[in-house]
């Protein structure tokens, strides 16, 4: 395995704490979670690809991100449902005005 240079998995590690950061103000559960799971992937990558301190704080990172995800996922799961069972009654609700007047509304 070659060592990225350390600028390169500096920007790395610096990329991942500013989408950490960017997952902290999204108000939504399902883009919070999203968000934390993008921040993950640089920070993986600086954490086993890179080098002495840049490395150390990349898997600070890393570990961040999978425990605000894992706190996230509740949340997310919850919106998901609900939105699910929104678009199951309003195809329902389309279904049934297409049957009651005669026309296909698909």
């Amino acid at each position: 395995m070659k060592a990225l240079p350390p600028a390169s998995s500096q920007a790395l590690a610096g990329a991942a704490g500013l989408i950490l950061l960017v997952g902290l103000l999204v108000m939504s559960p399902s883009g919070a979670f999203l968000t934390f799971g993008v921040a993950a992937l640089p920070a993986a990558i600086a954490a086993v690809f890179g080098s002495g301190k840049s490395r150390l704080v990349a898997s600070v990172l890393l570990l961040a991100a999978i425990y605000l995800a894992a706190g996230q996922y509740a949340n997310f799961r919850a919106e998901q449902e609900r939105y699910r069972q929104r678009a199951k009654s309003t195809r329902l609700t389309s279904i049934r005005a297409a049957d009651s007047d005669g026309t296909a509304r698909f």
